[in-house]
């Protein structure tokens, strides 16, 4: 008589994983800004924006032009904002300010913006609201909104060299 073995039946550990859903940004004032083009004129080329906390990379340059596009096309609402207000109530609370954030945007990017008015009673400026994907900007002031447009911009302006 044979015996047959039967198949293994061991259970696989779950795989653990997590999703960022959105990652929020107050900005007021002249934001940190920086662009770092890496390998121009070449097909790995990529630019590197920081814009205060976030690192984004990019290697498209249709999706440098459609962020920048759409960055300038919310220039209505932005022009509802003061030119610039306090910083003050910037401030990190305890456990809510991430070291860095670094994102790869692709052409699959999505791009919102909205308009927030001012909350009176809880002494909130207005803000414009502008969603790159994961990474939601929450504009409070000119400065901060021309400062990272004009990054997008020199991105943009890198990866069509």
């Amino acid at each position: 008589m044979s015996v047959q073995s039967k198949p293994s039946t061991t259970k696989q550990a779950p795989l653990i994983t997590s999703t960022v859903l959105a990652v929020v940004l107050r900005v007021a004032g002249p934001v940190t800004v920086g662009v770092l083009p890496h390998g121009l004129g070449h097909p790995e080329r990529q630019v590197s924006v920081r814009i205060g906390d976030v690192v984004v990379h990019l290697t498209d340059k249709r999706v440098a032009a459609r962020i920048r596009q759409r960055w300038d096309a919310s220039v209505g609402q932005a022009l509802r904002l003061r030119e610039q207000v306090s910083q003050t109530w910037l401030r990190p609370r305890p456990g809510t300010y991430p070291a860095a954030v670094s994102v790869q945007l692709t052409d699959q990017v999505e791009i919102m913006s909205r308009f927030v008015p001012a909350d009176l009673v809880g002494l909130q400026p207005a803000y414009l609201e502008v969603r790159v994907d994961q990474l939601v900007w929450q504009v409070c002031d000119l400065t901060a909104w021309r400062t990272i447009g004009d990054a997008w911009l020199a991105a943009q302006q890198y990866l069509e060299r």
